[in-house]
């Protein structure tokens, strides 16, 4: 236990004892010398001290009047017993030159935490291997790519499934843990709110606060010149909740954004409130995210104001961006022949010389046959083309033609016999799905025959989870009673009046291998989950929109995904949803695919089905679905036409993302992070039992420290692991890595603190005799945290141990060698020695400075060097693109050149501190 200082006189009684006066109570008490509980403080000329007055004094002199220390300074003076009760000592030398010290293994905790501090902070991967995720490369690339920008504006537009949101959320945890933004606000559709806030908080331990009209209106009851918008630095909220209010529009402005984030983006219409309130926040936001699925959804025109919005002064005109977009048509027609290894024409040279002046000097036979004989050629031809032309600066987007990965989906369509009486029920449903508002709605399905083959079906499937799916609460609720009274199974429902927390307990319960075998959802309430652990999916009815069927089968075909997924689409035989089930398999394969172009067949064709449908036209359902057909060939040969591989190639490089999922397996794979963490468990009283292998229950019973960064929303127990997989499969088991903030916040409790700092042992060595002190200094640079000088200089250990004869022997006894042969000290008064103390303490002091400043300068050298490595050449490939490339900016070429003017200077003006010592004797 740490001892306390300036509470009591200490004075020599006889060599063995000493007598300590406590003022404060006026007791005296006589200690052994070798155990008194606490250590005399003697105070040097110049030091700075207090009395418990509050005087401040700086000592000129100091005298002894019976055995009490009187300290001079100018016109004041202060007697020992007068002393403060709260001075304190916390630099290594203070504290080991007044005997405060720990043992050894503290002190070597707190070197491997400063060692594994610059580590992390250099890596390539910060801010990439904390998510509880699987290592997608596409997902890794476009993050990798995003991230790496000084200011990111882009759109993020890969297909369903895909995931957007996972890209998302991969950038801003890189940008917040390397300190690029502070300020982040992530605007979604309402139904989407939960779903952001658990895939932030569960798999990136990213804390948002939702902002709503309750909090808001709370803050503002309690201050009514408060903002509530700056009452946290990540927030969630609404579209819907801000575009309504200008009050709330207004606030959110002028709270200030680093980054900020659109799901949903082919909302944003121009001309709307949601676009308006995009427009306003992406004129004081430094960063913007927009995501969607369908960029060109409703045409090219309202691309083009999605683009406005992340590059007014690029995308100003939309005639000239049209023009743009025809000639890159033809780009992406010569590159598309390319990749096909078609031969291409001289017309398509004339092209491309027009795109790479300079740079393409070949026939088109030799070019082409140069391109497809070299992989070489082709990767150089590839790039140059993206870099020369198209918004790929802007925009990614990977499609699942260019995606391996997907399961396959199997659609069982099955028609059931019914009585007149269920189908004039389930007209009365039909109508009730697409013309009602359902809040006065009741239904009975106690004698539904889809209901009775549903038992059937989970009779049959007893050992296999089950995913149903229809449109609203109401449904939801009925479907439970007549199954419950039907079958004896596990239930759990999922809806949107379920709050956040039980809408997680229910998937966990789900997700269980014992746990519930069907869980029942809602249109709303199952958007945006992810349910990949199932491979069953009932439709017990059907949306009109493909788009919503597209998203419900989403919930389960997603990249990862390792079964088929079955799709079950039960109806009853001459019901309205006959139609709909027979357009959707027979028209368009909607349940088997993915169909291409799904929204323009559906703005085509769309009221002409719910037509047949609600009238049960029957007669009329083949020509729909021939007129179906042809119309689904056409837009799926227009699109593939026009695919945009170039573009596609630009989202995903294959080489980098595997180097960077190879970088991250290294990361999991390492044990160092399980062998620190389970030392600073044990340092701060956490008892771990190993439950599984590296998964461990934490104890907090005998927690020392009640400052311990804790995981968010913690309970007395924790379970902890380090192992991908098993963070995966179990989201209630916490995922430690070098990017969780139990791992980053532990770090920074020793190192802000004195834990380690100062420590004294004896050393058993033959070849030995005398004394070491070990010095750990760091170099340290000072910037703001958005230049993300780290990834240059991080914070840089020095180890230095010097002999009492002042000698190196750093290379002599390295830090592996060194711990074995140490052992704790407990006499507090090894350095009292005036002549260590005096005299060869500071000479050993200053000859670990000398030696270690002389290598600063190879480190400061490094880190110029690489300053200007990644640096100085991408602002030369701005500089040279931009003469080709009209997506350059001249903010782009000026932001890259003021991070290398402010990098080189921090780097520069690196200082050395001194973070810890150990003096050693010999123990001969």
């Amino acid at each position: 236990m740490e001892p306390e200082l300036g509470l009591g006189i200490v004075s020599e009684v006889e060599q063995r004892f000493v007598r300590i006066l406590f003022p404060a109570s006026d007791c005296e008490r006589l200690y052994a010398k070798s155990s008194a509980p606490i250590k005399r403080v003697e105070f040097k000329v110049n030091d700075v001290i207090k009395s418990r007055s509050g005087l401040n004094l700086r000592i000129e002199s100091i005298k002894d009047e019976d055995g009490i220390f009187i300290y001079l300074g100018k016109d004041e003076k202060i007697p020992e017993n007068e002393l403060s009760d709260s001075i304190s000592f916390t630099t290594a030398k203070d504290r080991l030159l007044n005997g405060l010290f720990e043992n050894n293994f503290s002190f070597d905790i707190r070197h491997r935490a400063l060692k594994f501090q610059h580590l992390m902070r250099k890596s390539n991967v910060r801010g990439f291997v904390g998510g509880r995720i699987d290592l997608i490369p596409h997902q890794f690339y476009v993050a990798h790519e995003v991230a790496s920008r000084q200011i990111p504006r882009v759109l993020l537009s890969d297909e369903v499934g895909l995931g957007k949101t996972i890209e998302a959320c991969l950038i801003l945890h890189r940008l917040l843990i390397i300190g690029r933004i502070r300020r982040v606000l992530v605007i979604v559709p309402h139904s989407l709110v939960h779903q952001w806030f658990i895939e932030l908080l569960r798999r990136f331990n990213l804390v948002f606060r939702i902002f709503d009209e309750e909090y808001c209106e709370s803050i503002i009851e309690s201050d009514m010149k408060a903002n509530p918008f700056l009452e946290d630095q990540l927030g969630i909220c609404s579209v819907n909740f801000l575009s309504s209010s200008d009050l709330w529009t207004k606030h959110v402005f002028y709270a200030g954004w680093d980054m900020v984030v659109f799901d949903e983006a082919h909302h944003l219409t121009e001309g709307s409130a949601e676009y308006i309130l995009a427009k306003q926040l992406s004129e004081v936001s430094k960063g913007l995210m927009l995501l969607t699925a369908t960029p060109e959804q409703l045409g090219l025109r309202s691309h083009f104001a999605r683009l406005h919005l992340l590059d007014p002064d690029r995308y100003y005109d939309y005639n000239v961006f049209e023009k743009e977009e025809q000639n890159y048509q033809n780009i992406a027609e010569i590159t598309n022949k390319l990749l096909d290894e078609e031969k291409i024409t001289d017309d398509d040279i004339k092209k491309l010389k027009k795109i790479l002046p300079g740079k393409l000097t070949n026939s088109g036979k030799h070019l082409s046959h140069s391109f497809h004989k070299n992989k070489k050629n082709q990767h150089q031809f590839i790039e140059n083309l993206l870099d020369c032309y198209g918004v790929g600066r802007a925009v990614f987007r990977n499609t699942r033609s260019a995606i391996a990965g997907f399961p396959k989906r199997i659609a069982h369509i099955i028609p059931l016999e019914t009585s007149e009486k269920n189908l004039k029920e389930y007209k009365f449903e039909f109508e009730n799905d697409f013309f009602v508002e359902p809040d006065s709605i009741t239904y009975d399905f106690e004698n539904d025959p889809r209901v009775n083959w549903i038992v059937q079906f989970l009779k049959q499937h007893k050992k296999e989870k089950v995913l149903l799916i229809c449109t609203s609460l109401e449904k939801v609720k009925a479907i439970e009673e007549s199954l419950r009274n039907k079958i004896k199974v596990n239930i759990v429902l999922f809806h949107e009046q379920l709050t956040l927390l039980q809408r997680d307990r229910n998937a966990a319960w789900f997700a269980k291998r014992d746990g519930a075998q069907i869980l029942i959802c809602s249109e709303i309430g199952s958007e945006g989950r992810n349910f990949q652990f199932a491979h069953h999916l009932i439709l017990f009815d059907l949306p009109m929109d493909p788009e919503l069927l597209e998203q419900r089968i989403g919930r389960l075909d997603r990249i990862g995904q390792k079964n088929d997924i079955h799709i079950h689409v039960p109806y009853l035989k001459g019901s309205e949803n006959e139609i709909i089930v027979k357009w959707y398999h027979d028209g368009l394969n909607g349940f088997e695919i993915n169909v291409p172009g799904v929204y323009q067949i559906y703005q085509k064709m769309g009221e002409r089905v719910k037509d047949l449908a609600l009238n049960k036209k029957t007669s009329k359902l083949s020509s729909l679905l021939k007129f179906t057909q042809i119309s689904c060939a056409e837009i799926a040969n227009q699109l593939e036409k026009g695919r945009d591989r170039l573009l596609e190639l630009n989202s995903f490089r294959p080489q980098i993302a595997d180097e960077l999922i190879e970088e991250v397996t290294v990361n999991d794979k390492n044990k160092l992070l399980d062998k620190f963490m389970l030392n600073i468990f044990h340092i701060f009283g956490i008892h771990t039992d190993e439950v599984k292998s590296r998964t461990y229950k934490l104890n907090l019973d005998l927690l020392t420290t009640p400052e311990f960064p804790l995981p968010a929303h913690h309970l007395n127990k924790i379970v902890v692991t380090f192992d991908r997989k098993m963070a995966i499969t179990n989201e209630n088991i916490e995922f430690l890595t070098w990017d969780h903030p139990t791992v980053i916040g532990a770090i920074d409790l020793i190192l802000g603190s004195e834990k380690g700092n100062s420590t004294v042992a004896e050393m058993k060595d033959d070849d030995f005799s005398g004394i070491l002190l070990e010095a750990i200094f760091v170099l340290e640079c000072v910037a703001p945290k958005n230049l993300n000088i780290d990834q240059f200089l991080p914070p840089t250990p020095i180890r230095v141990l010097v002999s009492h004869s002042l000698e190196n022997k750093t290379e002599t006894y390295p830090e592996q060698k060194i711990v074995r042969k140490l052992k704790n000290v407990q006499d507090k008064n090894v350095l009292d020695h005036p002549k260590i103390k005096q005299e060869l303490f500071p000479k050993m002091l200053e000859t670990c400075q000398k030696i270690a400043e002389s290598q600063t300068h190879e480190i400061i050298k490094s880190g110029l060097h690489q300053v200007e490595n990644k640096l100085t050449k991408e602002k030369q490939r701005l500089i040279e693109l931009k003469k080709v490339n009209a997506n350059i900016k001249k903010e782009d070429i000026l932001s890259c050149q003021q991070e290398i003017n402010h990098s080189r200077e921090s780097i520069k003006s690196a200082r050395l501190r001194l973070d810890a010592l150990r003096f050693i004797s010999s123990d001969n």
